[in-house]
């Protein structure tokens, strides 16, 4: 989080109100967004129903390498809450929060990998809303609260261990609790 309050410091300097175009230059807010989003989808499934029958080159069979036939009508579900998770894509390093993967160039072409806001022409026309919102929001919020913390005796629980909701979008299932200090 220090790295963090360092970049937004150095682009914002005395102004607490973020413009868009400095929330853009924060590129290290991005990853975190980009990171948060991976592991926590806002809509961890999704189906769509197919409009001609087709083959889809691989995810049948025991280990998922052959092709799978999908007829006209039927519904194909699919998962980026699993997706995310998948070490084939994200290294043995999956579960773990690091935003640093989306600097190095190891994510560069991920394509139709990442879709936390799905892909193509039914792709969430408020995405770059969001993603905006998302970063005021945390830029304000590492401005105005030098520290914020876990609250005494709260566990730290690792990724994909805490208990989750799962409506139409993904939530915790307690909250998110945490104690801050302000200025």
């Amino acid at each position: 989080m220090e790295r963090l309050r360092k970049e937004i410091s150095s682009v914002m300097g005395t102004e607490s109100i973020p413009s868009r175009e400095q929330i853009k230059k924060i590129r290290y807010l991005d990853s975190v967004i980009k990171e948060s989003l991976r592991l926590y989808p806002p809509v961890p499934l999704n189906n769509r129903e197919a409009v001609e029958t087709t083959i889809l080159p691989t995810g049948g069979g025991p280990n998922g390498d052959k092709p799978i036939l999908v007829k006209k009508g039927e519904l194909v579900v699919y998962s980026q809450y699993v997706n995310s998770r998948e070490k084939n894509i994200y290294g043995p390093d999956t579960y773990e929060f690091r935003p640093e993967r989306w600097e190095t160039g190891e994510l560069d072409n991920i394509g139709w990998a990442y879709f936390p806001f799905s892909r193509g022409p039914r792709q969430c026309l408020g995405e770059e809303f969001a993603r905006m919102e998302i970063s005021y929001t945390i830029a304000r919020m590492l401005q105005t609260f030098p520290q914020i913390m876990l609250p005494s005796g709260e566990p730290n629980q690792p990724v994909g261990t805490e208990r989750q909701r799962l409506t139409l979008v993904l939530s915790s299932a307690e909250g998110c609790r945490v104690e801050v200090l302000k200025r």
